[in-house]
């Protein structure tokens, strides 16, 4: 075991046989001699008197103590605002301040990218940027605070998963808007919202908070009035068995969640809305179905049609006709349309979409007012934070673990790219010869899930698009395209699986449900349907919708890609596209997040599991990028600053090469890099 080799104070060095003192450095770029057992050392040492923060030059990274720390003050704040990096202990506000200031010295947008593990504290590290970068919004806009849409995010977009109690389960790049040297305001992009889970949860897991929040907040005369009862009750909400979350109070929260939608201008009538349309979801999941036979085949209808009635009753449609589009599949001729009856389970899949379609469309229709609400009518620079889900690997992965864990190889792969062309830039820029390191290219793997034409996700999307086509027909289409590929094994026996090597370790998939999953076309009679309620609010996101739907299916024949524009993998791999695009035309800055441990508890350092995550994110060779020529990054001016106090206190038989090896030895520069400064300094 990696635990048992290190002790509290040294480490086996690599060709070397005998433990040696490791210091403890707040730049891990200035460790003496690199190897996993020296890093992971160090940030352990660190970790248990809570220095939970720890840089690799401009990257940082940042452990989860999972507890509270009081190093987030206001005059903490302070004390990082304007200084350089170097000036003080490493931080979340140093790299939030230097992004702000670099925005302002640069007409190019500036990024910072957050990644790791899910539970490894990205949501929260996004949250103490925005609320560092928050107090300079206070100076000229006190009403409109981009804090105050952060509770709503959380109830509609974060969830209990098996790795974390408050995971985003949809991706995010916020942009804070900055006009004359002030944040003047923000705004919201979102990438797969993981509807999946609106419908099911596996055990230990929850649905979106909000749910939950509003059945323990909203006062008993209200709930009675859109038909609500404990969470218990619900079968989208009771699957997991795991109603409530130790030490959250979903009580207070409803009533946060209250007061921030208020903030952000909706009345009450629109909140009344938003009930009854969180309340139709969980009635849709209590609507059960029993079998009869029709001309030999055997067909669904509901069970009782109580719960139809109050889904009628709260969004102010036909019942009957509800409960047709959901025990029916209808397709229009040129001249009619044709009903066709739908079995036990086709009928659970279409009920179960029609509660995926109404949670997605009223989630994109709060974000739409949280932009109105945030975005600035001027600007002239950006700082942008990318917060997007973490690497997963469940006990059932399905296909958004897929999705996900594409995103993350997408990412890690811009990562690496991304921290060898800084260097070759700052490298050229001081006139510095240079070596680049080549690291590990996953291409491969890239490529074996979303390349043209036999991509995972291309043949999914060709599989989706076939009206015979099933889960085991894409399996075996995978099989047969990949499984001589090194990144790719199907099971020895007969299982519906396959499994991935991703950067991040191997993954096996279960493809039940996948080509269901992959289906993002919404319904024209689901549509229809709730265009037609007589709630002003209901029928005005939907006949958006169906407005929005025309024009997407117009506009993915014109390119010649129809399929591809009408999955939700193909959406997404266009998103995510855009966004890495977006990312190359920024200055961005790291911040690598860590799990101590898989238990989620405060005081462990698992060393074995924070060693597999180092590996996962390449950190050692992110540091011997930093080491092999100029760790030490003052600025000229500044070295220049100290040689004259230098050159002021010299003495005289010292030589000027003398005098700056005296002054790197102050800054803390090593043996290998005092030419550096002196050819810098010539």
């Amino acid at each position: 075991m990696l635990e048992e080799r290190l002790n509290s104070t040294q480490v086996m060095m690599p060709g070397s046989s005998q433990a040696v003192e490791v210091d403890e450095v707040e730049d891990l770029a200035q460790l003496e001699e690199v190897c996993e057992s020296s890093v992971l050392l160090n940030l352990k040492k660190r970790f248990h008197r809570d220095s939970i923060y720890t840089y690799i030059g401009n990257m940082l990274l940042s452990i989860n103590p999972f507890k509270l720390l009081s190093i987030y003050t206001e005059d903490l704040r302070q004390q990082y605002q304007g200084k350089e990096k170097h000036n003080n202990a490493p931080h979340i506000y140093a790299i939030a301040d230097a992004a702000f200031c670099q925005s302002q010295n640069s007409t190019q947008e500036h990024c910072i990218i957050i990644s790791g593990q899910s539970g490894s504290g990205k949501t929260e590290a996004a949250k103490l940027i925005v609320h560092y970068l928050n107090r300079k919004l206070k100076e000229i806009s006190p009403s409109h605070q981009p804090m105050d849409v952060l509770p709503i995010l959380e109830s509609f977009g974060n969830a209990k998963t098996i790795l974390n109690n408050n995971s985003s389960r949809f991706g995010k790049y916020l942009h804070i808007h900055i006009l004359h040297g002030v944040v003047v305001g923000t705004s919201l992009s979102k990438y797969l919202l993981e509807k999946s889970r609106i419908v099911f949860q596996a055990k230990e897991e929850r649905n979106y908070h909000v749910f939950y929040e509003l059945l323990a907040g909203m006062n008993e005369w209200d709930k009675q009035d859109i038909y609500l009862q404990g969470a218990e009750t619900y079968f989208y909400l009771n699957q997991g068995r795991a109603c409530e979350i130790q030490g959250k109070h979903d009580k207070q929260d409803f009533l946060l969640l209250v007061h921030c939608l208020e903030t952000i201008g909706l009345h009450a009538d629109q909140l009344a809305t938003i009930w009854a349309i969180l309340s139709s979801i969980l009635q849709l999941g209590n609507i059960c179905f029993s079998s009869y036979e029709v001309e030999s085949f055997e067909v669904a209808r509901i069970f009782s049609e109580a719960e139809a009635r109050r889904v009628g009753n709260l969004l102010q449609v036909s019942a009957e006709a509800l409960q047709t589009v959901i025990t029916h599949r209808v397709t229009e001729t040129t001249y009619d349309r044709i009903y066709c009856p739908l079995s036990v389970e086709s009928a659970i899949e279409s009920r179960d979409a029609i509660a995926k379609t109404l949670y997605s469309v009223l989630f994109d229709w709060i974000l739409e007012r949280i932009n109105d609400w945030l975005i600035p009518t001027e600007m002239d620079s950006t700082v942008g934070i990318v917060d997007i889900y973490g690497f997963e690997d469940l006990s059932v992965n399905s296909f958004e673990q897929l999705c996900i864990n594409f995103a993350n190889e997408q990412l890690q792969q811009f990562v690496n790219k991304a921290l060898v062309a800084q260097e070759q830039e700052e490298y050229s820029a001081e006139q510095i010869q240079w070596y680049p390191i080549v690291l590990e290219d996953s291409n491969g793997c890239l490529d074996l899930i979303s390349a043209r034409p036999y991509g995972i996700l291309r043949i999914l999307d060709d599989q989706t698009c076939l009206p015979q086509a099933t889960d085991h027909t894409f399996l075996q289409k995978c099989h047969y395209h990949h499984g001589n590929s090194p990144y790719y094994t199907k099971p020895k026996i007969p299982l519906p699986v396959f499994t991935i090597y991703h950067y991040a370790g191997a993954v096996t998939y279960q493809v039940h449900n996948f080509l269901n999953k992959n289906h993002d076309q919404f319904r024209p009679e689901v549509l229809e349907l709730f265009a037609r309620s007589r709630l002003q609010m209901v029928s005005g996101l939907f006949r958006k919708v169906q407005e929005r739907h025309i024009q997407q299916k117009e506009l993915g024949r014109a390119r010649g890609y129809r399929s591809q524009m009408t999955t939700v993998a193909g959406h997404f791999q266009q998103s995510l596209l855009e966004l890495t695009t977006r990312l190359e035309r920024c200055k961005t800055t790291f911040i690598r997040c860590f799990k101590p441990n898989y238990v989620k508890l405060p005081g462990i350092f698992d060393v074995d599991y924070m060693a597999t995550q180092l590996r996962h994110g390449g950190i050692l060779e992110t540091i011997h990028i930093r080491k092999e020529g100029f760790p030490i990054r003052i600025p000229f001016a500044l070295f220049m600053e100290r040689y004259g106090v230098l050159l002021a206190q010299r003495s005289e038989t010292q030589s000027c090469e003398e005098q700056v090896v005296t002054l790197l030895e102050t800054v803390g520069a090593e043996e290998g890099q005092y030419q550096l400064g002196l050819t810098k300094v010539q």
